[in-house]
């Protein structure tokens, strides 16, 4: 695995393990968001429309690739269909250090401007909406339950 210099010095700072194909990944003071975005886009008529999932694939590896230049991040991430529409969502578990580079940096992504605190029944979570998209953004209490959720159709992928 081919790493910058700057990347390497964040390493050298965080106590690190790897995973089971040797790639570093950093432990103790991670911590990991549950994150789903509704992402469209727009044409030469000003419409909007929903992107296709290879679209969107290719702009959740931008994302992280943002967020990696900041701070020690890595993604797992699934693409799901909506139950009625052809359209499609993102749910992500991000594993992070820095809370506002990511929060900024999701902002940025959706074009949105402020964060809000919105309740549905017993579940709490930030919700942001912007020109782009909008993102949910929620603390994960099990991880392995969140990670059975966004696997519920498809597998999630891992960006390291």
């Amino acid at each position: 695995m081919r790493v910058g210099k700057r990347y390497k010095i964040k390493l050298n700072k965080i106590k690190m393990k790897t995973t089971h194909n040797n790639h570093p990944i950093p432990i103790g003071e991670m911590k990991s968001k549950g994150v789903m975005i509704r992402k469209w886009d727009y044409n030469d008529k000003g419409s909007y429309y929903n992107p296709s999932s290879n679209n969107l694939n290719k702009q959740i590896k931008t994302l992280h690739k943002k967020l990696k230049k900041r701070d020690c991040v890595y993604t797992e991430y699934s693409i799901e269909r909506d139950r009625n529409d052809k359209k499609y969502h993102i749910h992500l578990i991000i594993h992070y250090s820095d809370e506002k580079n990511l929060s900024d940096t999701l902002t940025n992504y959706i074009g949105g401007t402020e964060w809000k605190l919105r309740e549905m029944g017993l579940n709490t979570f930030n919700e942001c909406n912007g020109r782009y998209g909008m993102v949910h953004t929620e603390n994960i209490d099990d991880i392995n339950k969140y990670r059975g959720y966004i696997n519920k159709t498809n597998l999630s992928k891992t960006l390291i």
